[in-house]
């Protein structure tokens, strides 16, 4: 086993009370026991103890194995049009997917997908100007 010699001295104390934040001014750098010149990702419990605040991970348990599912019970048009030619056009992409932050995300190649085309794009995912995500499930054409 090898040693290797150092220069510092550390020591361990426990702190049995947290005392708070020292704003002290500059020049001012003394600290009592108990105190911390800053303080990120802890908070005061009702002891007066610190203890490590849990980032958005641990609180919204993220990073979890999200899967995606789609609401079929709730079909929505999105779009009606009066006329023969339809001239909307729409950026959809082959997939989606959820972040580790449990936002949709889509995925692959976008495609355009028009009137003319929409047959070959059933099952792709649109992002509608609302934020939301949906699964394009084909045009509902009425006879006029």
């Amino acid at each position: 086993m090898a040693r290797v010699p150092t220069n510092i001295s550390e020591s361990v104390y426990q702190i049995k009370r947290w005392r708070g934040v020292n704003e002290a001014q500059e020049g001012q750098a003394s600290l009592d026991m108990g105190e911390a010149a800053v303080m990120r990702n802890f908070k005061v419990t009702a002891g007066g103890a610190l203890q490590k605040r849990g980032g958005s991970v641990n609180v919204a348990g993220l990073l979890s194995n999200y899967t995606v599912t789609v609401d079929t019970q709730h079909v929505q048009t999105l779009f009606e049009e009066d006329g023969r030619l339809s001239e909307v056009s729409l950026t959809m992409y082959p997939g989606v997917q959820a972040t580790g932050m449990g936002m949709l995300t889509l995925t692959g190649t976008p495609v355009t997908v028009t009137e003319y085309n929409a047959d070959e794009y059933e099952g792709y995912y649109y992002r509608h100007t609302n934020g939301r995500v949906y699964r394009f499930e084909g045009l509902a054409r009425s006879r006029v």
